[in-house]
């Protein structure tokens, strides 16, 4: 359900375009392949843990936590085949969406916090996904509502804010960090998809130089922000901005490549394509 199988509070107001340069990044790459897959997505880290999913040889899709090297294996009870971690925090609580067992087999959000799950389905939405949470448990996803168009969601302790960047068509919500900073991408009126930074009530758009699709996918508290991006020539890349400038980030001799999480240390975690087209997950630790 994440935007990551290759492209394919209440909430106020005015635009605001970023038109930074372009650079290219440096971090030290460590690929994530989850035992018994067939395809990786690390979608989400802390900074003692990765989070995210992975596929199974028999089309099954199960999330999954590695921390201290080892992998726990995160399935929802009554899950029919499909579910993700997409974000987790320092108390080790995660949010995710799954698929339902029901005849209609619908996609809920989730909240785990070790010990009740909670599904988070906010009022009017036939289905929905669950994003990233911070260190207040505070979360962010994305719902469809009856006519199948997508509004972004704000969880807190039971209480949901909804909104869309204004004028968007569709608006999803994926990334939060501890200053109840959200990131995420929408759909403008003429079909083009652009990210986004909601932040103290007011909304930034974000477009990588160049870009034919710009889609942000987290931030952290010093306010680095990645996410994934297609150039002109179709072809997909990570990108982290910081400070006004958009950096490349692409996981060497990949044919695509995403950035999912930055942690309080500058790690990033997301996924990359190899020559043949598998999917891996990985940790990027920044040069020093």
């Amino acid at each position: 359900m994440r935007t990551k199988r290759n492209i394919t509070a209440a909430m106020t107001l005015g635009l605001i375009l970023i038109i930074p340069g372009l650079a290219n990044a440096a971090f030290t790459f460590t690929p994530i392949d989850a035992p018994g897959s067939v395809a990786t997505f690390a979608n989400a880290n802390s900074t003692d843990a990765i989070a995210g999913e992975y596929d199974d040889e028999n089309g099954n899709t199960h999330g999954f936590i590695l921390k201290n090297g080892a992998y726990t294996v995160i399935d929802v009870l009554g899950a029919a085949g499909y579910s993700s971690v997409n974000g987790i925090n320092a108390n080790g609580h995660i949010t995710g969406t799954y698929l339902d067992g029901s005849p209609s087999h619908t996609f809920h959000a989730y909240f785990y916090n070790n010990s009740v799950l909670t599904t988070l389905d906010p009022p009017g939405s036939n289905r929905s996904e669950g994003g990233f949470l911070n260190e207040q448990d505070q979360t962010v996803g994305t719902y469809r509502d009856s006519s199948d168009k997508r509004h972004g969601f704000f969880w807190d302790k039971g209480v949901y804010a909804t909104g869309n960047v204004p004028p968007a068509f569709d608006t999803i919500a994926f990334g939060i960090n501890d200053r109840g900073q959200i990131v995420g991408d929408y759909v403008d009126t003429e079909g083009k998809r652009h990210g986004f930074l909601l932040s103290n009530g007011t909304y930034t758009t974000l477009d990588v130089p160049g870009a034919t699709l710009t889609v942000a996918e987290g931030i952290n508290n010093a306010g680095q922000i990645v996410g994934l991006y297609i150039d002109a020539d179709k072809h997909q890349h990570g990108f982290m901005l910081e400070n006004g400038v958009y950096t490349t980030v692409d996981v060497p001799d990949s044919s695509a490549s995403a950035i999912y999480s930055i942690n309080a240390q500058g790690e990033i975690v997301g996924f990359y394509e190899d020559a043949n087209g598998v999917a891996h997950g990985y940790i990027g630790t920044p040069g020093r």
